[in-house]
């Protein structure tokens, strides 16, 4: 009696709990990215000056810097093709948030030159998770429409969206250590002064904490999905 009541009365909590969550992060780095994107680096140099600046230091010339097609903050690095994307904003800018998030992408492209083995291990999930994901979402709408059937479905949907779990897991320290190496890299190459890395780290932080978020997401879902399953259960 005690399940069945948590599970119905408490999955909507955690449901929204999750959003809570995801917003929170989101927000804190919009905060952050508004308030940096607005002090200009003692250096002056764009984005894009700053990533080539790293790569043609680190003899890794042959990876290229493009601007973006996305919105605002969807910079990355590409492995396959071995290119930074940098939003607009980011490429031509010359804030701190310019400069930090150029430099985290190089962070990435390091990774990938010295075999980072987090970075292998993500790149390797992708085509598992992609379907994995795709696949439990699929049971877990089918398991939610069955209303009186057993609970398998939602319990396989939840194990393979585990998967998705598993890639934001390891992206974690993907992400750190992209951050770390940004930050080592910017004070060393002084192309932000000492007094500037505080806001370079908070920047950085704020991102990073994005990826904390949707581990903390992920498992508030995987807990309602359970909860659910475990309820239907016991009807």
């Amino acid at each position: 009696m005690f399940y069945y009541g948590f599970d119905d009365s408490s999955q909507y909590l955690l449901y929204l709990l999750a959003v809570l969550i995801v917003v929170y992060a989101q927000s804190r780095l919009n905060g952050a990215y508004q308030k940096y994107r607005s002090i200009a680096s003692s250096s002056m140099l764009s984005g894009e000056q700053c990533a080539q600046r790293i790569l043609s230091q680190s003899r890794l010339s042959h990876v290229r810097v493009e601007v973006s097609d996305g919105g605002i903050l969807s910079d990355h690095y590409d492995p396959r093709h071995k290119v930074v994307r940098l939003s607009s904003e980011i490429f031509y800018g010359s804030s701190i948030a310019s400069l930090s998030v150029a430099a985290h992408e190089c962070g990435h492209v390091l990774q990938d030159a010295h075999g980072f083995v987090f970075l292998r291990i993500r790149d390797a999930l992708v085509p598992v998770v992609n379907l994995a994901s795709r696949i439990g979402w699929i049971l877990l709408v089918f398991g939610l429409l069955l209303f009186y059937r057993s609970s398998t479905l939602l319990i396989i949907g939840a194990a393979l969206l585990g998967v998705s779990l598993l890639f934001q897991i390891v992206t974690l320290p993907v992400e750190l250590d992209a951050s770390r190496r940004a930050l080592v890299i910017l004070r060393e190459s002084a192309m932000l002064e000492e007094a500037e890395i505080p806001m370079a780290r908070a920047m950085l932080r704020a991102a990073a904490f994005t990826y904390v978020a949707s581990v903390l997401s992920t498992l508030t879902q995987l807990l309602r999905i359970l909860l659910l399953a475990r309820g239907r259960d016991r009807r």
